[in-house]
């Protein structure tokens, strides 16, 4: 089978995303542009993934638990997970040991939203998950390792990715999977085995199609199966 995909998603926890992120808006976008599967992503938090995973099952959506590490190069870690459980310890990880008690103003640097099955927000995430966590990129591939997940260097190519921030790829991603964001990337001799291309969304209009998978099923396994099989079984949508 193949399935449409998008896997990296923020939701109206992440405080760069619009409060419309939330999971009936967003299944309702997912099914209206055929999209059968997605990773929702926040930053350094998982605090909405069980939430979303649940709304979006019920219309045929399938998501998995992702994280966007922020670390201390600056330089954005997608974290993905085998499970709700997986991703909400690595969260509680991040917030007990590896983020500074730093609040915000949501006036100034947005709103981090908990929202519930019926799109209500019930909470508010008081420390800011814009900020770096306290891990270096190699801690934070092998402490999602350590956590059952795997680790897909965000948007290499843009502002927070591990390209354009340290105009190298460090020996110790080396053979991680890399997102990019461009088309014109691959045209410039990028030397990496596995590339996964995703829209990044803070809002709704930029969710959309990204990747077509050819899977059995729609589970971790096949997911990573997927991202390490050096195109065999993914193929990217570009605009």
């Amino acid at each position: 089978m193949q399935f449409l995909c998008d896997f990296h998603i923020h939701s109206c926890l992440s405080p760069c995303a619009e409060i419309t992120m939330t999971p009936g808006e967003i299944a309702k976008v997912c099914v209206s542009r055929g999209i059968d599967w997605i990773a929702i992503t926040d930053h350094n938090s998982a605090g909405n993934v069980r939430v979303f995973s649940s709304v979006l099952q019920e219309v045929g959506v399938s998501v998995i638990p992702g994280i966007e590490v922020h670390t201390l190069e600056d330089v954005h870690v997608l974290a993905y997970f085998p499970d709700v459980s997986s991703a909400e310890a690595y969260s509680a990880f991040l917030k007990r040991e590896k983020l500074p008690i730093v609040s915000i103003d949501p006036e100034i640097s947005g709103y981090q939203l908990l929202v519930d099955e019926n799109d209500s927000f019930v909470g508010m995430e008081e420390i800011w998950l814009g900020q770096p966590a306290s891990l270096s990129i190699s801690e934070t591939l092998k402490t999602v390792e350590e956590n059952g997940g795997i680790s897909v260097m965000a948007h290499i190519d843009r502002k927070m990715g591990l390209i354009v921030q340290l105009g190298l790829v460090p020996e110790e991603c080396i053979e991680a999977p890399m997102e990019i964001s461009f088309e014109r990337t691959l045209k410039r001799g990028l030397q990496t085995k596995n590339i996964i291309h995703s829209s990044d969304a803070h809002s709704l209009d930029l969710i959309k199609p990204t990747v077509a998978i050819s899977a059995s099923t729609r589970s971790f396994e096949e997911f990573k199966a997927a991202i390490f099989s050096s195109g065999r079984a993914l193929r990217i949508i570009w605009d």
